[in-house]
Parts: structure tokens; C-alpha cells; sequence
């Protein structure tokens, strides 16, 4: 194996903030022990072995960090990590690293170890502050907009690679324009749109929260924003928004880097603090549990018998699929996702999407190298 990319959940399912809609809390709530606590040294020193022994040299490894909040684990959880890595690594392997983060704790010392590292931050901010405060709470039950502008400023300040996380809830979904703007107002050059995700347990009878979508709200968000970002496009002034690039990407016949317009899965190798393993983010859940690090191998559990399970294991697609002129570019979606897709019988709000704007897609993937 010469590339492996891992999630990793330093600190399991704790948080520092209460989201409302928060997905993996919803995902911790279904297993039988919703938290790990702290990832301890043992297990993170096997993760580390574990991973220089299937990566063959040279190679490129990618850590990514992620939660609940993993800076909860700590500054000197990072600290002893990355230093690990770099005494048994002896330079022979290109090393990434990635965070996904709240900015909570984020400080100058977070700061200059990410420099050092060259970490890239995903920071989660939902927009402008009139949007990101309605969901995304403190423990304290207050806004948290301004943490997260301070987080900002600190990255600036010491040069740290970041991007913007927004996760589309029904308040975002009707103000495209205003979101696009905030965005070009704050200069921001990176940005991950993700849909809020209603709880695994909604039925399709069920009363919506204040921050849930619709498949119609979510398909006009789409339509309008990519309006905006198209003529931002035009006029020079481009913003990579992941989820648009890996389309043009795909229509000049290149492969997405986002897993989850792939169509189909594969085995993402997902570590909760305890050192147990998981195939998926969405999917960390006790029936798709690969095994252990104290057990298994990684070579082991990628191809263990749960593994196979996972791939093979299927969420019903929209029936619109069989005759969609665009379905070879989505591949009927993220199985998570398709149980938002396929809401409302015969529509799809990623069909609907895709036939709006296909023809600029098109246009702007020939001037794209």
C-alpha cells in the first residue's frame, strides 16, 4: 500500500459546543456505548505502528482528525502525535495532516503546531453570524460565531491553511445570496457545503425540526447559490466550493476526491478513541464495527469479513434513478444521503440540481486545466 488516508476521533463523540443538529452525536446515541472518552497513549502509539506497517515506503500518509471536537483530546494529545509520527516515519513517507474542527479551543499554540505541520483546518462556521448562531451552540446555550471569527483571525495571523465548513439547514437554504456573499465579503477561498441530515431513527411521517430541510428547499439552495458562484466564475473571482468543483472534475472525466459522489463506497478506515475501527463517518455504529488495533491489522480489516459487509450493504435509491440522464455522475448518491434523496416520491432535489445547471458545468470545465 502506497497511499492510506485514516479518520481519526481523538476524543470519540465529546464536544464542547451543541450543535442542534449535530450528526455524529445522532450516530453516537445508536451505539451501545456512546462515547470513548480520550484516546490514550497505548492506543495511539499502536494506531501509529499499526499504520507504518501496512503503508509501503515510500508512501503518502494522511491523518485526518475529526469528532465530536477533537481538540478536546488536547494540545499535547497533537503534540505527542505528530512527534511519534516523525521519529518512526525517519522522513521515508510524505506525511498530511487534516483537522475538522470547531475553533473553540483553537489558540496560538494550536496555531503554530498546525503551521509546523502543515495541517489543513477544516473550520466549521455556518455563514454569517444571523445563520451559524441559531444552531451552533455552546455548552453555555450561546452563539458561538465570534469563537469561531477569533479562530479565524489566529489562522491568518500564522499562516495556517484552512477552509470553511457549512452545513445547509433550512434558515441558510433560504438566503443563497446572502451565504455567497459572506463568503466573498470574508475572502474565504475553500468551502464545504454539506446538507443537514435529519436523525437516522426519521420516519417519513415525522414533524420537522426548525433546522430541517426539505429535498425542494435543498435544490433551490443549490440552484441559486451555483448562480452565484458561476458568475463569481465569470467575473475572476473564483471560490473553490468542493462539491461543484469535483462535478466539473467528473465531466472532463476525472476521478471526485469526495467519497460521497462517488456512487459506491469503500473502506474508509474510521478510528474511535478506543481503537476500534469503522468503515465509514456516517457508519460508526456497532453492526459495521471492522474490529480492533489491539486485534487486527490494517491489511486485516479492510478486508475482513465486515468489511465486505459494509460494501455490499445497500440503502434503497430514488426510483428515478433507473431513467436519470445524469445518474452516471452520482451514481444514486451516499447511501446516507439517499434516504434524503429519495424523500418524496419522484423527485430528487440532486437531479433537479444537476439539470439546471449541467450546461455551465459543462462550459466551465473547458476552461478548467
Amino acid at each position: 500500500m502506497n497511499y492510506f488516508s485514516m479518520l481519526i476521533k481523538p476524543a470519540s463523540s465529546l464536544c464542547n459546543m451543541r450543535c442542534k443538529y449535530c450528526f455524529y452525536s445522532d450516530v453516537a446515541e445508536h451505539r451501545e456505548i456512546k462515547s470513548n472518552g480520550i484516546m490514550s497513549q497505548k492506543t495511539t502509539d499502536l494506531l501509529i505502528d499499526r499504520t507504518f506497517e501496512y503503508v509501503k515506503t515510500p508512501g503518502v500518509i494522511t491523518f485526518a482528525f475529526q469528532g465530536g471536537e477533537p481538540t478536546v483530546a488536547g494540545y499535547e494529545y497533537f503534540e505527542y502525535f505528530t512527534k511519534r509520527v516523525e521519529e518512526v516515519n525517519k522522513g521515508q513517507n510524505k506525511i498530511q495532516y487534516s483537522i475538522q474542527t470547531n475553533g473553540q479551543l483553537i489558540d496560538e499554540k494550536f496555531c503554530k503546531l498546525f503551521y509546523q505541520y502543515n495541517f489543513l483546518v477544516g473550520l466549521s462556521q455556518d455563514g454569517p453570524k444571523e445563520f451559524h448562531d441559531v444552531n451552533r451552540l455552546g455548552s453555555d446555550g450561546k452563539g458561538t460565531f465570534d469563537h469561531t471569527n477569533y479562530a479565524i483571525k489566529l489562522m491568518d495571523q500564522f499562516h495556517v491553511e484552512y477552509n470553511i465548513l457549512s452545513v445547509i439547514t433550512k434558515q441558510m437554504a433560504k438566503k443563497p445570496q446572502t451565504l455567497f456573499r459572506y463568503y466573498e465579503r470574508r475572502k474565504f477561498k475553500y468551502v464545504q457545503l454539506i446538507p443537514c441530515l435529519k436523525s437516522l431513527d426519521f420516519l417519513p411521517n415525522d414533524s420537522l425540526n426548525k433546522y430541517d430541510l426539505t429535498p425542494h428547499e435543498y435544490a433551490s439552495f443549490l440552484i441559486d447559490f451555483f448562480q452565484q458562484w458561476y458568475m463569481a466564475f465569470k467575473n475572476n473571482q473564483y471560490i473553490s466550493i468542493r462539491q461543484f468543483d469535483n462535478l466539473v472534475h467528473m465531466i472532463k472525466g476525472l476521478p471526485p476526491e469526495q467519497c460521497g459522489i462517488l456512487g459506491h463506497c469503500t473502506v474508509q478506515c474510521v478510528i474511535e478513541a478506543d481503537g476500534s475501527v469503522y468503515p465509514c463517518d456516517f457508519y460508526v455504529l456497532d453492526d459495521f464495527k471492522l474490529g480492533s488495533l489491539e486485534e487486527n491489522s490494517f491489511e486485516a480489516l479492510i478486508h475482513s469479513p465486515a468489511a465486505e459487509k459494509f460494501l455490499k450493504y445497500e440503502t434503497p435509491k430514488n426510483l428515478l434513478c433507473s431513467t436519470c440522464q445524469v445518474y452516471p455522475i452520482c451514481g444514486g448518491g451516499c447511501k446516507r444521503y439517499r434516504s434524503f434523496y429519495a424523500e418524496e416520491e419522484n423527485y430528487c432535489p440532486y437531479q433537479d440540481f444537476l439539470y439546471h445547471v449541467y450546461p455551465k458545468l459543462e462550459e466551465i470545465a473547458r476552461f478548467v486545466n
